[in-house]
């Protein structure tokens, strides 16, 4: 019997940044940001010590063989690069897509393109002109590397031995670009617009700017939004009808903060499941706020990484990093 071909999204667990990798029924594979995270911050584990009514100290704690709750959720996070080893060494990264220039969207890129030497086929930017120097650097949890690495990408070069690189291809497509965006695999751009990146780059804040993708495979739709906030929500909500917004996934933007949350967007995306990629923090988390519309909520932290596969057929499997099912959508009807 034939193997029903599938889609499957994976949301790694990188802490305070985002990594998505789509391992497409076509054979491709696409990888939306990058983030190496090698520890907890201090808040996130001030926020997990404070919801499970600890100290921090005897969140810290351990005792005789069992970890402590510091060990445990260090212990769900991953390196990208690894995660790519585990589970797609030898294969071509066929499309690289930098939602939005910021560094927790793009640390690893030095290990992954330069050290890693994965192979890469597409490079996909918003036209931006930010400029870092090397000594904001010193003293930073970024890599000025990552940062070289970006800016080398972006002239249309990957690194491809010690002394040569191999040219790829760069793609700055905008909302109505038309064409196959070197094969579509299913994705539309929702947003950004021109006078959005002209916008974030005149303010040099550049979440508005985030590429919102919407992925539709076997009569599902996923939304991916980046860091996108709410004049990028208003925007994707002024330019398309209704029909083209609703999804049956959702990525939290900005990491399930409020400020990534829009109340009218989300009504009108109405998503069954939405995944945050670092979960809920006291504040600034909106948890909640996604849980009043009748979703299921999942979150890297507390889940690890998150795998969604969704097959030919409309059914869907959303598994924690155990392999545990702990989401599912139906075969749809046809």
């Amino acid at each position: 019997m034939t193997q029903m071909a599938s889609t499957t999204l994976h949301f790694l667990n990188v802490g305070h940044g985002d990594c998505t990798i789509i391992d497409h029924a076509s054979g491709r594979l696409s990888m939306i940001d990058i983030n190496r995270s090698n520890s907890l911050p201090p808040t996130d584990e001030i926020a997990l010590a404070e919801e499970k009514g600890m100290t921090l100290a005897a969140f810290r704690s351990s005792s005789g063989q069992t970890k402590s709750w510091e060990e445990y959720y260090q212990s769900l996070l991953v390196d990208p690069a690894d995660y790519w080893k585990q589970h797609f060494s030898g294969r071509t990264l066929f499309r690289y897509l930098q939602s939005h220039p910021d560094m927790d969207h793009m640390s690893g890129l030095y290990r992954l393109f330069y050290q890693d030497r994965v192979s890469l086929e597409n490079f996909w930017d918003v036209n931006n002109s930010k400029v870092k120097l090397k000594q904001e650097f010193e003293n930073s949890p970024y890599d000025w590397n990552d940062w070289a690495v970006y800016n080398r990408l972006k002239t249309g070069y990957v690194q491809d031995s010690d002394e040569h690189s191999k040219p790829i291809t760069v793609l700055h497509k905008t909302l109505g670009a038309e064409g196959q965006y070197w094969t579509d695999d299913g994705i539309t751009i929702l947003s950004p617009t021109t006078d959005l990146t002209a916008y974030c780059d005149k303010t040099e804040n550049w979440n508005n700017a985030s590429y919102i993708l919407a992925l539709t495979y076997g009569g599902r739709r996923v939304i991916l939004p980046g860091d996108a906030e709410k004049p990028a929500w208003d925007s994707v909500e002024s330019n398309h009808p209704t029909e083209a917004l609703s999804c049956d996934i959702l990525k939290a933007a900005h990491h399930g903060r409020k400020s990534g949350y829009s109340q009218s967007a989300v009504e009108v995306m109405s998503p069954d499941v939405v995944i945050c990629s670092v979960g809920k923090k006291p504040d600034v988390d909106a948890y909640d706020d996604y849980k009043g519309h009748n979703a299921d909520v999942l979150s890297t932290r507390y889940n690890g990484t998150i795998t969604c596969q969704i097959w030919a057929d409309g059914e869907v499997s959303i598994n924690n990093s155990k392999g545990d099912r702990v989401a599912s959508l139906p075969i749809l009807a046809r």
